[in-house]
Formats: C-alpha cells, structure tokens, sequence
C-alpha cells in the first residue's frame, strides 16, 4: 500500500472519522478523478484500512490505528 495516494485519501477520511465520506467528495477535495483514485482506494480496501459502501467510503477501526500510528 503506502502510495502517497492511497496516503491522502487514507488521511482524508481519518480526519472524517464516524462519517461516510461520499467519492465525489473525495474527488473534489483531492483534485483528483475516480479512475485516478480508485486503484489507491481498491489498495486501502484489501489493506482493510478502509469500507466502501455504494460510493461512499468510511475508515475502519485497522485504518485508524494506521493512522495514529503514523500521524498522531
């Protein structure tokens, strides 16, 4: 995983932890386009960093742990 990607939107919904975090959000905020997108969040997915439910994203208790450890 550890792409600087995958690290962004990673951090992104950290910072949004407890909500779910819709892609086109995420596009907006990144920059960045889905097909640019959806490898890191496939990555983050089988990393079990992250939930993906009907377009819409939310970290998971392992990727908050990822988190802190990195981050906080």
């Amino acid at each position: 995983m550890r792409s600087e990607l995958a690290l962004l939107v990673l951090q992104y919904l950290y910072d949004r932890a407890g909500r779910q975090i819709d892609i086109g959000e995420l596009e907006v905020q990144l920059g960045k386009d889905i097909h640019v997108l959806r490898p890191a969040i496939e990555d983050l997915k089988t990393n079990g960093f992250i939930n993906e439910d009907e377009y819409r994203l939310e970290i998971l208790p392992t990727g908050k742990h990822f988190a802190q450890s990195r981050w906080v």
